[in-house]
């Protein structure tokens, strides 16, 4: 079995550190492919013995994430044709394999052969411990709201076109595998309020760059709003999880597979796990403490 790790990344240097050595456990780095999003030399070093693919930088268009993604998936398919799969992920996104085989590997080996890919049950980790995450992520924030938005196809087996963020297929269909987790980092990375206002410049910066264009594109009042507006999507995400039901996970994820299964959605080629069905009854878990290693 044949596996490489796939992710782009701007800045985001302590995150594309624990993305590398944590995916570095499972392949040798030359397995793992970063996108450096404008030639960043530090991004280089974090990311020495791996394969770095340098990536223009010089202007930020209002579609900046639908091209990220189109790159992302378009390298995802080209590396298909050497690895047996491909996992692609964003830099803030780490999978954990919890199943019984003695390996990753040897469980993808496994994976039904009627699926394009392979789903891992989501996770987004909510700061709820005390300490320093950079001693251990899951022993200081144990804690996560099991989410749509990351129970992504990101373990492709065939041919793959990603939605905007990777958070679904077009025209193809995917499993959610229980034995497979995906954390999101995002809330719990030690750098978070400078990431966020960072983000918050790009936004301002595409909106500048279609402003200036020959033939501006029309740009919603809800444009980016993870980036735009962070506040208002930290405080929903945080108030789903206050008000979230516990799902009991000492003995595996089964039953959160299933509770996301019963969120997929199907809207004509696009095939997600749709958030707002998983708002209505939303559910919390925590991670049992043989667990806490793993990331």
């Amino acid at each position: 079995m044949k596996l490489a790790f796939v992710t782009m990344v701007w800045r985001d240097y302590w995150l594309l550190e624990k993305w590398v050595s944590h995916n570095a456990q499972y392949v040798a780095r030359s397995n793992l492919y970063v996108l450096n999003h404008g030639g960043d030399p530090r991004i280089n070093e974090i990311a020495a013995g791996c394969n770095v693919i340098h990536i223009p930088r010089e202007e930020l268009t209002i579609d900046l994430d639908r091209r990220r993604w189109d790159l992302l998936g378009g390298v995802t398919n080209g590396l298909l044709g050497f690895y047996d799969r491909v996992i692609c992920t964003d830099v803030d996104e780490l999978i954990a394999y919890v199943g019984p085989k003695a390996s990753l590997q040897e469980h993808l080996e496994t994976s039904p052969a009627e699926t394009v890919a392979l789903s891992p049950v989501g996770l987004n980790l909510i700061p709820t411990g005390q300490g320093d995450v950079r001693q251990g992520v899951l022993r200081t924030h144990p804690q996560a709201i099991l989410s749509a938005k990351y129970t992504k196809p990101c373990v492709a087996r065939a041919r793959v076109v990603y939605t905007i963020g990777g958070h679904g297929l077009v025209r193809g269909q995917f499993t959610i595998d229980p034995d497979l987790l995906l954390f999101h980092l995002h809330y719990v990375t030690p750098d978070y309020a400078e990431r966020m206002a960072e983000r918050q410049q790009i936004v301002a910066q595409s909106k500048e760059h279609n402003a200036r264009s020959d033939d501006p594109a029309s740009v919603g009042k809800r444009f980016w709003i993870n980036w735009s507006d962070p506040a208002m999507i930290r405080e929903k995400e945080f108030g789903h999880f206050e008000r979230a039901a516990e799902v009991p996970v000492e003995a595996g994820f089964a039953d959160c597979a299933q509770l996301l299964r019963g969120a997929i959605k199907t809207d004509g080629k696009k095939m997600v796990v749709d958030h707002a069905i998983m708002a209505q009854n939303p559910r919390r878990v925590t991670i049992p403490e043989p667990l806490r290693d793993l990331l």
